[in-house]
């Protein structure tokens, strides 16, 4: 999905039955309301707006609500960022962009339009899915 851009997210949310706005989150990148709403904040790049989105697709996919307990917490970040990565990336495009540049996340993202922290994710997503085929 090289070519996944923020309208390709924002179809995939109405596909999903899941509402889309902007507005301005402080330091929040956004957010998900689990009435179906995801806020972006119009103050970020495309790239992160983009990113922000498949994370919080991943956050409706799993039927998240907020918690306050930490681990739990974590838990539901990283699911929603191997969601996300899922979204953004194939397995395709990823071993050819490790092809052309290597194995750095941060080049990685770099290449694939994505942030280091969905590198991360999808590299996690990957070692699980190969651990249980």
């Amino acid at each position: 999905m090289r070519g996944t851009d923020l309208d390709d997210m924002l179809e995939v949310a109405a596909q999903r039955g899941v509402r889309v706005a902007w507005r301005p989150l402080g330091r929040r990148h956004g957010e998900y309301h689990s009435s179906g709403l995801i806020l972006l904040d119009p103050r970020r790049s495309l790239t992160v707006q983009r990113v922000t989105l498949a994370h919080e697709l991943g956050h409706a996919h799993h039927g998240h609500v907020r918690t306050e307990d930490p681990v739990q917490h974590a838990r539901q970040e990283r699911l929603a960022d191997e969601h996300a990565a899922g979204l953004l990336i194939d397995d395709y495009d990823y071993a050819l962009a490790e092809q052309t540049v290597g194995h750095h996340p941060g080049a990685l993202a770099r290449e694939l339009g994505v942030t280091t922290g969905i590198i991360t994710a999808w590299q996690s997503r990957a070692r699980r899915t190969r651990r249980v085929a």
